[in-house]
């Protein structure tokens, strides 16, 4: 897989590698398309209700309600109610590795660096009851400025692997399928060459199918139909340029594969209700 597809916000850093994004809907709205990343990414819902497709199945998330994403797993995100909000914890999951090597490193971690080994995505209600306070405590100590703070962290992280493994929710993995293969391909292609026009006709060449049964084939395995999914790539594109550059918007349109900066402007205030110049402007201002 190309770094073209990979998670655009801003990870942790070589001494602190757990970044805690704090997700909530924008004019009543989270909409993140198919991506992936090499980090592990937790989701704890906090309010509302979320729509979530991770590889091919689709999840509903409410309050209470946990995810585990495992590193190069496509999955995109929409909110379904006005008040969604939800954490996500997203870290390399090397940095839980043991500098000496044991039975802890080489039998429960090792798997999971080198993915021969993967969590299974929605914990249980019991192992989500039994690991909410270490995502609680880790939110509050990622927030504070206690000494020993992110020692306690790291703690909480391997107690949370504590209670997947006494869960048995840890599994091995089998090969990866020609199917799941086809979608990270479509996706990479997808994200690769949004700035360009890109249509059903287009898209079907490139995978070998008709317009018509590409069209149904993605609708089937994307849950969303080609053109909403076209369009929250390209404004996902369009915030990371916002956010990440100081492209002016005629720059961004284009690179995201709007036809003109009147209609990108036009169509990010009615998805996000607000210009992307207040986007970039509450962004910094925060």
């Amino acid at each position: 897989m190309k770094k073209d597809l990979q998670e655009t916000r801003k990870q942790g850093t070589p001494m602190h590698p757990l970044k805690i994004h704090y997700m909530q809907a924008v004019n009543g709205k989270i909409d993140v398309p198919y991506h992936w990343q090499e980090d592990v990414e937790i989701l704890w819902m906090q309010k509302g209700q979320l729509s979530l497709m991770i590889k091919e199945n689709l999840y509903m998330g409410k309050q209470g309600d946990i995810f585990y994403i495992n590193p190069r797993e496509l999955h995109g995100m929409q909110s379904m109610t006005q008040d969604c909000l939800y954490l996500a914890f997203v870290f390399p999951f090397s940095w839980l590795q043991f500098e000496q090597a044991d039975e802890v490193s080489e039998k429960y971690l090792k798997p999971l660096v080198t993915q021969s080994a993967y969590v299974i995505n929605c914990l249980p209600h019991r192992t989500a009851k039994d690991t909410v306070s270490f995502l609680q405590e880790i939110a509050s100590l990622y927030e504070g400025s206690i000494e020993g703070g992110w020692l306690g962290i790291k703690a909480r992280l391997l107690l949370f692997y504590y209670i997947l493994y006494k869960d048995g929710l840890v599994r091995r993995r089998k090969e990866d399928s020609v199917q799941m293969d086809r979608l990270l391909e479509i996706s990479k292609y997808m994200q690769e060459h949004c700035s360009e026009s890109l249509t059903l006709n287009r898209l079907g060449k490139e995978f070998h199918m008709s317009p018509k049964y590409f069209s149904v084939y993605f609708q089937k395995h994307f849950a969303r139909n080609f053109s909403d999914y076209l369009m929250a790539v390209r404004l996902e594109n369009a915030k990371r340029l916002l956010l990440e550059t100081e492209a002016g918007m005629e720059l961004v349109a284009q690179q995201s594969g709007f036809s003109s900066s009147s209609y990108f402007i036009r169509i990010f205030r009615e998805t996000l209700g607000m210009t992307p110049g207040q986007y970039r402007k509450e962004f910094w201002e925060t």
